[in-house]
């Protein structure tokens, strides 16, 4: 199967909640307060996500202009898909969708800087 990435602006709580909570993230997220949830997902203007065959393997929640640049919140992709590119592809939609005059930033945890390096 393929994975198919796509701007996805209709995150549902349950969505991501199935994604950051299959990741090392998970207990610094209110992942059972699901109003809150809700809130941060609403709050994001530019969201990408990665699915295959219908399910969410990965996710970008971020925050633009669409003018200057693009704030990325949150790059996550569940633990049992991680090695395959996922990550990767997700940062490249997101750029190509965001075209080259905007610039990307992307706030990573601490223990997760060796990856982007």
């Amino acid at each position: 199967m393929s994975i198919v990435y796509a701007q996805e602006q209709g995150l549902s709580v349950e969505d991501y909640v199935a994604v950051l909570g299959a990741t090392t993230m998970a207990p610094k997220r209110p992942l059972a307060n699901t109003a809150r949830i809700g809130e941060l997902i609403a709050g994001a203007n530019f969201i990408v996500t990665a699915r295959e065959a219908g399910v969410i393997l990965g996710l970008a929640r971020c925050i633009t202009d669409f003018a200057w640049v693009a704030y990325c919140a949150e790059l996550a992709v569940k633990e049992s898909a991680q090695g395959r590119g996922v990550g990767r592809g997700i940062l490249e939609t997101c750029w190509d969708l965001l075209g080259p005059r905007i610039g990307f930033l992307l706030v990573s945890e601490a223990t997760a800087v060796g990856f982007y390096e």
